[in-house]
């Protein structure tokens, strides 16, 4: 995702706004991830200065503990990361739109006005490198340019 939304923009950054160091799982996260607690961090990744996707990571500690780097991403992308891992491998994508509350919940989470009326399309998949395990989730923000190609 980082190497395509470079290429559509001239100043690509990573915008942090949010880090959980202890969040408890939910059940079927867990045994995904293979912890019952874990770590979230959620970004705007964002082309010239307007976001266009929004992004959370969730790890658990022993993803942390097979990949230190994890804790010290910054303003770093994820996938700068873990895609430099020559045994990285990622599982099927699952895709989904997101509804209207959680659409507001989303809204008011990363402080920016989303209307109610636009559909807002996501996918997440599970990065896998030696034994860390992140479960990646990536909602296309509005302006973003795929939907801007649908509607020209």
């Amino acid at each position: 995702m980082t190497e395509r939304l470079r290429r559509h923009c001239r100043d690509f950054r990573v915008v942090v706004r949010a880090q959980a160091d202890d969040v408890m799982l939910e059940p079927a996260l867990a045994e995904r991830l293979g912890g019952v607690r874990g770590f979230c961090r959620e970004v705007l990744l964002c082309c010239d200065g307007v976001p266009w996707v929004y992004a959370s990571s969730l790890y658990s500690g022993a993803s942390l503990e097979a990949c230190p780097e994890l804790a010290g991403l910054g303003q770093k992308a994820l996938g700068e990361l873990l895609f430099e891992h020559p045994g990285l491998a990622r599982s099927q994508f699952e895709f989904a739109g997101l509804g209207h509350e959680a659409r507001v919940a989303l809204a008011q989470r990363i402080e920016l006005p989303l209307a109610a009326d636009f559909p807002l399309w996501g996918r997440r998949s599970t990065l896998q490198a030696g034994g860390a395990r992140v479960l990646v989730t990536e909602l296309f923000l509005p302006q973003a340019q795929a939907y801007q190609e649908q509607l020209s």
